[in-house]
This record gives C-alpha cells, structure tokens and sequence, in this order.
C-alpha cells in the first residue's frame, strides 16, 4: 500500500503506537482524554447500545470503557492493519469488541448506524475535516463524540518528521497537527442537518507533564507537554475541545 506524506501512522506504525500499547500493559498511565470520554459516554449510554470507536489504534480507549461498561457493544475501526491486528490479540478474550479494517475517508456503517460514535484525537491529524465527518454522521444514530483541536481559527501545520524538503522548503515527510475554525465546524455540520455542543476540555497538567518527562526520557520528543498550564505538541498550542454532535430535530 502506498501512503500519503502525511500518513506516518501507515509508514511508521511501530512507532505511532507505542506509547499507546503501553497504556494497555499500564506502564504508561491512562490518557485523561480517556476518562473525560468515559463520562461523556455515561451521559449518554443505555444497555444494548452500540458504539463504534473511529480510529481505535491499539483499542487504548476501549482498556478504559471496559472498567464503566463491562458488556458494552464495541466496535474499533482503523485505516491501518497493524492497529487491528494488535488490537484484536490484545482483545482477543474480549466476545463484546470488534475490530475492522475501514479508512475514515471512505463510508463507514450508513447502512447499519452506532447509537453512539466517537473520534478521539484524529482529525487533527488530516488533511480536510469534512469527508470524515460526514462519513462519522452517515454512521450515528444517537451521538456523536469528536475530540479534536478547535479555535476561532483555522491553522494548517506539517510538522517535518525528517530533514528532506522540496525545492519550496516544504517538509517531504510529516505529519499534521491542524486546528479547525469552530464556527466553519458548525456551519458545515449544521448543513448536514445536526447541531454542535463545544464542552471544555478538562486535564491534570501534573499528569500530562508527569508522562511527558517519562516519554522523552525514552528518546520521543513528540508527547504532549505543559507550558504555563497549555498543552503544546511540538510548538503548538493544542486547544483540545469536545464537539458534541446530535441530530438536529
């Protein structure tokens, strides 16, 4: 498979994944975007619900799900088959989780919807947010959870992850750590005939800079980390929110 520029989870897959397969053995602790998506979920879930988790990776937050919703009905999707494939050995005794291959790019369950869908710390990561949204509300009934970085701005940035760059001084190989205008968000959202509820997002600054020192001891300089109590990721200032999407009826 060839990937794009940007696509470093398909390129590098070992090293994209590491820090949260390490979250599933516990020696690294448990994201505190995890627990903020737990007591979303618990606002929302009632028994026999489905939920479909886009961009699962490793299944890292499914670990946490289990601990408030021991039998709840989970499905994981990611673009990349080395995040399934370590995701269905590491649930393998798991009979309420699935996994599947599917590119978020492309339509995911329009035919068969989740009461609940979330997408944690992924559209950041893309190029252009609207095809997958789109795809993410074709797939939801009830909810829709999306944790990315929004502003009253929209800032597109490719972070280099080697030395090699064109005859214009663009990076060869990076990936993107984007920012999204909250108010083009909702208007495109709006559209498609939902609404949007921005929510805080909540953190312990010890916690995150806590890990941050324990991963770039490790020789990784790409962890979050906390300066005057912002998160940064490599330079920039990460506005996590919450978008909480419902239909708009």
């Amino acid at each position: 498979m060839v990937f794009e520029e940007w696509q470093q989870w398909g390129k590098h897959p070992e090293d994209c994944e590491k820090h949260n397969a390490l979250r599933l053995s516990d020696e690294l602790p448990e994201m505190e975007s995890t627990k903020q998506l737990v007591n979303h979920i618990s606002e929302e879930y009632d028994a026999g619900m489905k939920v479909l988790d886009v961009g699962c990776n490793v299944g890292h937050y499914l670990k946490g799900l289990r601990r408030q919703f021991p039998k709840l009905n989970y499905t994981g999707v990611d673009a990349y088959d080395y995040y399934i494939s370590q995701a269905k050995t590491s649930f393998q005794d798991d009979t309420s989780a699935s996994f599947e291959i599917k590119d978020i790019f492309e339509p995911l369950f329009p035919e068969d919807p989740f009461d609940i869908v979330y997408c944690c710390n992924v559209l950041l990561h893309l190029p252009d947010f609207r095809v997958p949204v789109r795809n993410l509300l074709s797939s939801t009934k009830k909810v829709c959870f999306i944790r990315a970085l929004f502003a009253n701005y929209t800032n597109i940035v490719k972070s280099p992850v080697t030395d090699s760059y064109d005859d214009d001084g663009n990076p060869i190989d990076y990936w993107y750590l984007n920012t999204w205008n909250k108010n083009y968000f909702v208007e495109f959202v709006e559209k498609l005939g939902w609404k949007v509820e921005f929510i805080d997002d909540e953190f312990e600054p010890v916690q995150i800079q806590k890990e941050f020192e324990t991963v770039k001891n490790s020789d990784s300089d790409v962890a979050t980390r906390i300066v005057d109590d912002f998160q940064i990721i490599e330079g920039v200032i990460a506005n996590w929110v919450w978008a909480k999407i419902t239909p708009n009826s």
